[in-house]
């Protein structure tokens, strides 16, 4: 995995702000408050170039022209996808990740970054649907089941399903130390009152 990041919560009600060196960010003293707006481990990231003197909107009229002339320009639609998520713009940026996924079904990226991007729009079930798809193709991504897990303690109104995607990252062998760590923090946190109840339906 190559950059990180985040989700927010329905007891605040704000959307994901910040990506912080693309990991997850846990600060002592607020640590349940940072876990529950900024939840996402994983957003990869295909990097767009900025001109020095145009500014990254030349980067996108670029590529934009490398679709006209190829519209199947995998290359340029996640470049422009990553871009219009920097810039905020949802929508713009669905359009690319769903333009990848009908050429690569299985493009675990794709899949990663739009699921992010429904959050955003706080459509939660969308983004989780999306993860499931995800993990589905590579059942131990372990920022996609984490994602899931946040997404089902605090957004879902299922904790114990989101339990349950959590203690499978535990079961996992090779699991990066930051994630375990976050893994663990969040299992050791109850979800906020009116998040849902424990002995819902995994």
């Amino acid at each position: 995995m190559n950059d990180n990041a985040t989700l927010s919560s329905r007891g605040f009600e704000k959307p994901l702000l910040g990506i912080v060196g693309f990991c997850l960010v846990i600060l002592a003293g607020t640590m349940i408050f940072h876990r529950v707006t900024n939840p996402f481990l994983d957003v990869r990231e295909a990097r767009v170039n900025p001109s020095a003197d145009q500014g990254p909107m030349a980067d996108i009229t670029l590529l934009m022209q490398q679709l006209e002339n190829n519209p199947n320009d995998l290359d340029a639609l996640r470049s422009l996808g990553n871009a219009f998520m920097h810039m905020k713009a949802w929508d713009r940026a669905l359009m690319f990740w769903n333009r990848v996924l009908a050429i690569e079904p299985q493009d675990t990226m794709a899949l990663n970054q739009k699921g992010v991007s429904l959050f955003q729009k706080q459509d939660y079930p969308a983004s989780a649907a999306t993860f499931t798809t995800l993990i589905e193709i590579d059942a131990d991504n372990v920022y996609a089941l984490f994602n899931l897990g946040i997404l089902h303690r605090h957004f879902l109104d299922n904790p114990a399903k989101g339990e349950r995607y959590l203690q499978s990252i535990l079961e996992l062998e090779s699991v990066p130390e930051d994630v375990l760590q976050a893994v663990r923090q969040e299992l050791a946190a109850q979800p906020a009152p009116g998040e849902g109840s424990q002995d819902q339906v995994p």
